[in-house]
């Protein structure tokens, strides 16, 4: 006869044994994964803390990605307008050098330099990075600059540079080829006058004498004129000095020195019989003078005039000559898509580094957008644009004269003193230099609050593998005598429970 098993309790004994084994089992995947548990619902009371700490950490990583992405585009940016300001110094070089050079060597090659380096700065303008055009601003998506022979020459039925230049040209010198100026002579009196109230050509300034003989007067009126009065006959070697404004904003004083020869010869004029006579010979001197000009430095002039309205920055419309006719143009009218190249197609905006950002915190963001008609490019683009679509042959009397009038323009304008412009090459370099170091200051402080996070995280989810295995021998050793409880339980009768 056996004894009831019931009197023993066996079923929580049993229940006890199940409950250990699936204890020993979680502490078996515990110590072959070295995480507290599988899923979040077995975390417990922890699992929300670590819920909100997994999703901080992936945020601050998520910002640790943008720095180091951003990092990248600096040091391409970095490298490119180091090139930039590298190719500004060749160009200023080689327009800084005397005149035309030895054997006139300068005009031989001035013109295949600029375009060879005009191609390397749109090429670097154009600059992407995985697809990205770094110098676009927020139009990332595509170059921002047309090629070389597209912008200097146009494309599908729309002008380009060159054509822009050959009109400006013709509105600057005028039909007379002297500039928009008209001369006239009454009695000892000598005008000088605009042809009309409009951008082109020379503006009258002002002038002065050292010859007590000789009065100047204005300019004064609308057109401005002014006169050159000989009142008495000047002494040789007495000047006539008069200062004349150009479409690039440039001036340029002209004088002429009486003279007792006749001819006088260049920038000079022969004091005749009387001051009639003598006011004719100044009128013939200064109309070829201003002719000379015109092929020199009003040339030069319009080129760049021409540069500053084709090449447009932010908030500038293109412009062009109100024509044909040219020559007698007395307005610039707005280009159009349809008429005209638009050599910039990035974006354009009033603060170019906040067109381009990226978060690096969670309330930081660091501006690194760069801008291709920022004023560095544009004055650099422009130099090298207006000598680009020039020729200088040996044979062109007027070669030498508009290559040194482009050369002096070209180092004004790219002059180391423009550097503390805004927009110019060191002050883009300077304004991402604090990007960048702004960034190393966020990066630490993303890196010690990551470390920060996984340290929490690690307590509430990792297990200490010591701790487990010391748990897991001791759960075998209990197991053990549960079962081995059980196994006398089984087998026990009456007669075994009586002995």
């Amino acid at each position: 006869m056996n004894v009831g098993k019931s009197i023993f309790a066996v079923n929580p004994a049993f229940s006890n044994i199940g409950r250990m084994r699936e204890n020993m089992e979680q502490l078996q995947v515990q110590l072959a994964t070295g995480k507290k548990a599988q899923t979040l619902s077995d975390m417990g009371p922890g699992r929300g803390t670590n819920i909100d700490m997994r999703a901080q950490l992936s945020k601050s990583q998520a910002f640790q990605k943008n720095i180091s992405m951003v990092g990248i585009r600096l040091d391409i940016l970095d490298l490119s307008i180091a090139r930039f300001d590298q190719i500004e110094g060749e160009v200023r070089q080689m327009a800084a050098a005397d005149s035309a050079g030895e054997d006139q060597v300068n005009l031989a090659t001035a013109q295949n330099f600029a375009r060879s380096s005009l191609d390397e700065v749109i090429n670097l303008l154009n600059t992407d990075l995985a697809g990205r055009y770094m110098f676009a601003g927020t139009d990332t998506d595509d170059p921002p600059v047309k090629g070389l022979e597209a912008l200097l020459n146009g494309e599908g039925g729309r002008d380009g540079f060159r054509t822009l230049v050959l009109e400006r040209k013709q509105a600057d010198a005028g039909a007379s080829g002297l500039g928009r100026l008209a001369l006239s002579q009454s009695g000892p009196a000598v005008s000088i006058a605009e042809d009309g109230v409009h951008p082109f050509g020379f503006k009258l300034s002002g002038g002065s004498t050292d010859s007590p003989g000789v009065a100047i007067s204005g300019p004064a009126g609308s057109p401005p004129s002014m006169n050159v009065t000989f009142n008495s006959q000047p002494v040789a070697g007495e000047k006539v000095f008069l200062t004349l404004t150009l479409p690039d904003n440039t001036s340029r004083t002209m004088e002429l020195q009486a003279s007792t020869d006749n001819p006088a010869g260049n920038g000079k004029f022969t004091i005749g019989a009387s001051v009639n006579d003598t006011a004719a010979n100044f009128q013939a001197a200064l109309q070829t003078v201003l002719g000379q000009e015109v092929q020199g430095e009003l040339s030069a002039a319009s080129v760049f005039a021409a540069a500053d309205s084709f090449f447009n920055g932010n908030g500038q419309t293109i412009q062009r000559v109100d024509g044909p006719p040219f020559d007698s143009a007395t307005a610039l009218v707005a280009a159009t898509s349809t008429d005209t190249i638009n050599w910039y197609d990035g974006s354009s905006s009033a603060d170019p580094r906040k067109s381009v950002s990226a978060r690096v915190g969670e309330t930081a963001r660091v501006d690194y957008g760069v801008e291709g008609n920022e004023e560095g490019f544009l004055q650099l683009v422009r130099s090298l644009a207006a000598v680009a679509v020039e020729t200088f042959s040996s044979t062109d009397p007027t070669s030498e004269a508009r290559y040194d009038a482009l050369s002096k323009r070209q180092v004004a304008r790219l002059s180391e003193t423009n550097n503390n412009v805004p927009g110019s090459f060191e002050v883009i370099t300077m304004e991402l230099g604090v990007v960048r170091n702004a960034m190393g200051n966020y990066s630490d402080l993303n890196t010690n609050y990551q470390n920060q996070l996984e340290k929490v995280i690690s307590k509430l989810e990792n297990v200490a593998i010591e701790e487990v295995a010391v748990q897991l021998q001791n759960m075998q050793i209990r197991l053990q005598a549960s079962y081995q409880t059980m196994s006398v339980l089984s087998e026990l009768t009456l007669v075994n429970y009586i002995r």
